[in-house]
């Protein structure tokens, strides 16, 4: 009873049979590693696989460790290339050299995304942010500054801030004048090339029924050139053509005049027509662009 009360207390541990001094058997805890299990220890980790990496499926556990090694390494320089990058156009940036920064930071663009190259990115197209021409370019980088730029890199451009809401206000004035001149100017227009075009769908209307009447005409008396004895229907037949073809001569010269009238009405409501439409448009995308930029800092409680 003992005996089994040892080995229920004891059941969680390994035991082994020994020669005593005696020379005779003891039960003894084998507190040595299990030989199985240390030769089954791999002296590695092997790291946790995406469910769709197909490759990984065939690869050893060495080979496995050995493409995360290589993948830590590649990281490794691209975030020291990406660091080099930085510094050189920091401190051009800081030079005022903005055209080579920016020439600098485009070596960037095949290392991924990076909140401090996009940060330098939008001083550099801002010309530290008092340049706003190139909008298409500096909302690209506004919005890499929005989803991969932490917080303290964002505080360091918070120099912007009085200046841009400046110039907001500067272009919220300028584009307001210009939407109502140039609506101004288009209603002027508008009015001219609309008599134009009606004019010219009257003469395209003067033109085109004539047209079909005589055409009807050289049609029936054409159908009916033996209808009388003496030919009388031919010479009916010859002047209803020739009417036609003039007619429809003129109907062609009408309806492209007719298209031209109705097209430049159609084009002198779009903004990119006229020099003052493509002047308030360029004043909305940089008022656009400010603003991008503005709610960069907004969106880290930054003023």
């Amino acid at each position: 009873m003992a005996e089994e009360r040892l080995i229920d207390d004891d059941k969680d541990r390994k035991y082994k049979i020994v020669k005593n001094a005696d020379g005779e058997d003891e039960l003894v805890i084998d507190g040595a590693p299990d030989e199985a299990e240390s030769a089954d220890e791999v002296g590695f980790e092997v790291p946790e696989l995406d469910s769709d990496d197909e490759e990984a499926a065939i690869m050893t556990p060495e080979q496995l460790a050995a493409r995360e090694r290589m993948r830590e390494e590649a990281e490794a320089a691209r975030r020291k290339k990406l660091s080099e990058i930085a510094a050189r156009a920091s401190s051009l940036l800081d030079e005022k050299k903005y055209g080579d920064a920016g020439y600098v930071l485009a070596e960037a663009d095949e290392l991924s995304d990076d909140g401090e190259i996009y940060a330098l990115k939008l001083r550099a197209l801002t010309h530290d942010f008092t340049d706003f021409s190139n909008a298409e370019d500096g909302l690209a980088a506004a919005d890499g500054v929005k989803s991969f730029t932490a917080k303290e890199t964002v505080e360091k451009l918070a120099f912007a801030i009085p200046a841009l809401k400046v110039k907001s206000e500067e272009l919220k004035e300028e584009v307001k004048s210009l939407d109502m001149e140039n609506e101004e100017k288009k209603g002027e227009r508008r009015t001219v090339f609309a008599r134009k075009r009606n004019i010219s769908a009257i003469a395209f209307a003067a033109t085109t029924v004539p047209l079909i009447v005589f055409a009807a005409l050289a049609i029936y008396f054409g159908t009916h050139l033996t209808a009388v004895k003496d030919g009388g229907n031919i010479p009916l037949f010859i002047v209803f053509v020739s009417l036609a073809g003039a007619f429809f001569v003129a109907t062609v010269i009408v309806a492209k005049i007719l298209w031209k009238n109705a097209n430049v009405l159609k084009l002198n409501e779009k903004n990119s027509a006229t020099k003052l439409g493509r002047k308030l448009e360029e004043r909305k995308s940089e008022l656009n662009f400010v603003e991008s930029i503005s709610e960069i800092f907004v969106k880290n409680d930054i003023s």
